[in-house]
C-alpha cells in the first residue's frame, strides 16, 4: 500500500516585531494558523496515525509560543522562521513531516514542504 498523508490544524495567538522592519519593527500580534501534514502507511487500525495524537503532539509544540513575544524564542520571528521551527521539532520527535503552513492570517502565510 501506498503512504497516505493525514492532516491536522491549530492555532496560537504570540506577539512579535520584525528587527530593521519599517512596519512590522513595532510590536504587534496575530492569531496564527498552524496546518500540518504528515505521511505513513495505513497501519491495521485503519489508520495512519490518531488524528487525537497527532494534534496533541502538534499543540505540544506550537503551546510555547502561545501568548508569548516570539522575538524572546526566535532571534527574527518572521512566519518562514517559526514554520521551519516548527517543522523542525515536529521531525525531532519522529513525524515523518510532509507539510507545515504558518499563517499570520487568511492572505499571508509561509509553508515548507518535505
Amino acid at each position: 500500500m501506498e503512504e497516505m498523508i493525514i492532516g491536522i490544524s491549530t492555532s496560537f495567538s504570540a506577539a512579535h516585531s520584525i528587527p530593521g522592519h519599517k512596519k512590522c519593527g513595532k510590536i504587534h500580534g496575530h492569531n496564527f494558523k498552524v496546518e500540518v501534514e504528515i505521511s505513513g502507511r495505513v497501519k491495521e487500525n485503519g489508520m495512519v496515525m490518531d488524528f487525537f495524537d497527532l494534534k496533541k503532539i502538534v499543540n505540544e509544540v506550537v503551546a510555547k509560543f502561545d501568548h508569548t513575544l516570539l522575538n524572546e524564542q526566535i532571534e527574527i520571528p518572521t512566519s518562514e522562521n517559526i514554520c521551519l521551527r516548527i517543522f523542525e521539532e515536529l521531525a525531532e520527535r519522529g513525524l515523518n513531516v510532509r507539510r507545515v503552513r504558518v499563517s499570520e492570517n487568511e492572505d499571508k502565510w509561509a509553508e515548507i514542504r518535505n
